[in-house]
């Protein structure tokens, strides 16, 4: 198992009970991938830490808004 940090703009305050199926897959970005254009298409951003099993995610661990 893993721990990741994935960032969308879309807020999931009940991730856990639908990791697999939770909204912030449409729009998720890991770090490295965010450049300043695309920072800019949304007015907020959150980072997810989660933990993986491979492939597939299995629990929120943290959420922050940056």
């Amino acid at each position: 198992m893993t721990d990741e940090k994935v960032i969308s703009p879309v807020k999931d305050d009940k991730f856990n009970s639908h990791p697999s199926e939770s909204p912030i897959w449409k729009k998720a970005f890991k770090i490295e991938e965010l450049d300043d254009r695309t920072r800019g298409m949304h007015p907020a951003w959150y980072e997810y830490t989660i933990r993986f099993d491979g492939l597939k995610p299995l629990q929120q661990l943290k959420m922050r808004e940056i």
